[in-house]
């Protein structure tokens, strides 16, 4: 082989290599993340305070712990509707159900837990207090749903093009 010929292989190489690494990075991009502080009545934060989130869809369960401060934080969730639910002891459990999350999303959700008696008690927050906004979010997104990519004409079959449908861009 030439040199020209080792070139091409070298570049060949370089080229697939660059797209490997692209690709495994970029799946970040869907990931969703969940954190926040877990306190008690008084502001204070609830150390060793066990949170639990449960993705609805297939009924995976992750479990955390607050740090000294009280925080917490799941990372590379998958997009989709969960339940978290946090107790500790000596303090009634909170629970937030059907919370929706989209790809890409950083969702702060603080929980203020009530003393508890000696009966574990459990609240279930109602959807209703959700956060409207993402305000730790500076990326403009969307989600186009399955109907809507169904449904439009998209003469050239390129998915891309699909993004041109949402706001902003």
């Amino acid at each position: 082989m030439n040199f020209s010929s080792y070139r091409i292989v070298l570049s060949t190489m370089l080229v697939f290599l660059s797209a490997s690494l692209f690709s495994v990075t970029s799946q970040d991009l869907d990931d969703v993340t969940i954190f926040g502080r877990i306190l008690d009545q008084n502001k204070q934060a609830i150390v060793g305070a066990t949170v639990t989130a449960t993705f609805i869809d297939s009924g995976v369960v992750r479990t955390v712990t607050t740090n000294d401060e009280g925080r917490y934080r799941f990372i590379e969730l998958p997009p989709g509707t969960y339940r978290i639910k946090a107790e500790a002891t000596g303090f009634g459990g909170k629970e937030r159900v059907d919370l929706v999350t989209i790809s890409g999303q950083n969702l702060q959700l603080d929980l203020n837990l009530d003393v508890g008696g000696i009966s574990a008690e459990v609240v279930t927050v109602d959807d209703n207090d959700a956060p409207a906004v993402d305000t730790t979010r500076t990326i403009v997104g969307g989600t186009i749903e399955q109907r809507s990519v169904e449904e439009l004409p998209n003469t050239n079959r390129d998915a891309l093009d699909l993004v041109f449908t949402l706001g902003g861009v």
